[in-house]
């Protein structure tokens, strides 16, 4: 069979399109600061920033591939980070980590039966469940930070501990928490009957149905991995800021969304990239990070990652168009 030129590029761009990307932007960003991005320190702070992103992305890698998306990450984000931070010195480390992943896989399941019992758009349903959840957060804190005594708490650096290489300091955990997230995601999603299930869903519903895959329960721990994987960013964030607050997730889903798409997945359903996620999750830390150097605001590098998310859908929307041109 002949291949074109343009589904050749299409081909490539599928899969290494995101490390093009990721090459060029290290490029721009280690001219403008003079190197200073390039540094190896400074190269592994990029990527355990990027880890709370990467990690909830390959949950969200999942719901995409299946023609949804998940606009509750945020609000699950902030109440995991305000479970763990409340609870952490009356129940202790290891009960508070696993109450903040119940309740993140109870806010997924949530969200899996409105969309699937109650027949909701999945835009409207976890938009609307981000609310409730944020509320939720906000009540159950009445509004006010959850800090945490490092000195009685210690523990607390669990999920952000650093190290010392020399004359580096790195925090190694968070790296190694998005390495074994973003594996695991990999094998599950390449291997694995759900894998199958997920792309399914995602490339033709009615045909998923016609095939006997139980299409709802597979909706349903798609979202409760979305939660799950977002409450291991939580943990992530707390032990980093050693605080919970309901509005520490503001704007997250939008980096992960960004993230996602710029990895590889497909927007329309039916294809994603699990590596490809984590790595437009290390793009976003780095663009942050290069921006920060040059001294620029937040606000700078929120309209930046919004610039970046718009051109991600650009290359979606014309490689969609391409492939029902050839059609």
């Amino acid at each position: 069979m002949n291949i074109s030129k343009r589904e050749r590029f299409w081909f490539f761009w599928e899969r290494f399109g995101i490390v093009v990307f990721l090459v060029v932007t290290l490029a721009v960003f280690a001219i403008l600061t003079k190197g200073v991005v390039l540094n190896l320190d400074n190269v592994l702070t990029v990527v355990s920033r990027s880890a709370q992103v990467g990690i909830a992305a390959c949950g969200m890698t999942f719901a995409i591939c299946a023609g949804g998306f998940d606009l509750s990450v945020s609000s699950i984000l902030g109440l995991s980070t305000c479970v763990f931070a409340a609870n952490l010195a009356n129940i202790g480390l290891i009960p508070a980590t696993i109450l903040t992943l119940t309740v993140g896989a109870l806010c997924g399941l949530l969200n899996g039966l409105v969309i699937t019992k109650l027949k909701i758009q999945t835009f409207v349903a976890t938009l609307s469940m981000g609310m409730i959840i944020k509320g939720a957060a906000l009540l159950y804190t009445k509004g006010s930070k959850q800090l945490i005594s490092r000195d009685k708490n210690p523990e607390i650096k669990v999920f952000s501990q650093s190290i010392t290489i020399g004359s580096l300091t790195v925090q190694l955990v968070p790296i190694l928490m998005l390495i074994a997230v973003a594996v695991v995601g990999y094998l599950v999603y390449k291997y694995t009957r759900f894998g199958v299930y997920s792309r399914s869903i995602g490339s033709f519903e009615p045909a998923a149905r016609t095939s006997n895959i139980p299409v709802d329960r597979t909706l349903i721990i798609i979202f409760i991995v979305t939660g799950v994987t977002t409450s291991i960013a939580g943990l992530i964030r707390t032990s980093q800021l050693i605080q919970g607050a309901a509005t520490l997730g503001d704007g997250f889903a939008l980096e992960v969304i960004t993230a996602t798409i710029l990895g590889g997945t497909a927007l329309s359903g039916g294809k994603g990239n699990i590596f490809g996620s984590a790595i437009g999750a290390i793009l976003l830390a780095l663009v942050g990070n290069g921006l920060n150097i040059l001294g620029q605001k937040d606000e700078i590098q929120r309209l930046a990652i919004g610039l970046i998310l718009i051109v991600a859908l650009m290359i979606c929307g014309i490689r969609e168009l391409t492939l029902e041109a050839k059609k």
